[in-house]
């Protein structure tokens, strides 16, 4: 299931465009609904031209809360267990947003003016105070840095199918 948001000023003037996509594990007998937004990205077959990590904190899905997200997989330890998981996970968005920010701090000086857009498909839960580790290619002749954000305990990719693409103003390319 896709669905799109478009992010509008008084005028209609179009600021933001999000597409989201979610499926249902186990789900069969689903018809094609016509036009996919999703795109098949895959890590060049050779070592990543950089690789940054970060490591969350044992509180990070408390913080994270903030954000808005009071689902309870986050925080509850039962709720977590009877969802099928050892202990509370990671929210999404903080793993996704990590992984923005690492490649923005190697290609683009930390500065958000040259983030143009994003793509990732999560594929394995982070648990807090595990340790993310971003590997980015370098696309050549383009502005776009595919990446994978990997868990370097488990060494398990949690993000796969990445990619930002960055503006052609400045971004060290």
């Amino acid at each position: 299931v896709e669905v799109e948001t478009l992010v509008c000023d008084k005028d209609g003037d179009v600021y933001c465009r999000i597409i989201s996509g979610a499926f249902m594990v186990g789900a069969e007998n689903f018809k094609d609904g016509g036009v996919s937004n999703s795109k098949k990205i895959t890590v060049p077959k050779r070592a990543p031209d950089a690789t940054r990590e970060y490591k969350t904190t044992l509180n990070q899905a408390a913080i994270y809360r903030l954000s808005g997200d009071y689902n309870p997989l986050h925080i509850d330890p039962k709720f977590a267990k009877t969802s099928g998981f050892p202990e509370p996970i990671l929210h999404g968005l903080c793993s996704f947003g990590i992984s923005a920010r690492l490649v923005l701090a190697e290609y683009a000086n930390s500065d958000p003016s040259l983030f143009k857009s994003i793509r990732v498909r999560f594929s394995k839960p982070v648990l807090p105070g595990q340790t993310l580790v971003v590997e980015m290619w370098k696309e050549p002749s383009s502005n776009t840095i595919i990446f994978q954000t990997k868990v370097k305990e488990t060494n398990v990719v949690c993000i796969s199918n990445a990619c930002v693409e960055l503006k052609d103003n400045g971004a060290k390319l």
